[in-house]
């Protein structure tokens, strides 16, 4: 009676794990809505990123779209950082960092 009580509770439990866990898929099917509108080849502006937006699975965003994204936008930064860095080492007599941009209106206070 043990040994059955034991394979009941087991089959449960496994039971259990495989509807908490899925099918065992790496990435789930997504859901009906809008499609995905990731990022444009070549510069990324502004308005590419108020315009993205990632497909929905059942448990939130396609993680490998939200990765790439993060991915490029890393190197887009990187590259516009170098890139700034260059032109203003060009500019005659800048003797340091760029001033801060006043505060507008909405910013949050960081002192």
């Amino acid at each position: 009676m043990f040994v059955v009580f034991v394979i009941v509770a087991a089959a449960v439990l496994f039971g259990a794990v495989l509807l908490v866990l899925g099918r065992g898929d790496v990435l789930q099917p997504e859901t009906p809505g809008e499609p995905a509108r990731l990022l444009p080849d070549g510069a990324v502006g502004s308005g590419d990123i108020a315009e993205l937006r990632f497909s929905v699975v059942q448990r939130g965003y396609r993680m490998d779209q939200v990765d790439a994204v993060l991915d490029r936008l890393q190197r887009e930064l990187a590259w516009r950082d170098h890139r700034l860095a260059e032109l203003e080492s060009r500019i005659p007599g800048l003797g340091g960092p760029l001033p801060r941009r006043p505060a507008r209106p909405g910013d949050a206070d960081e002192g």
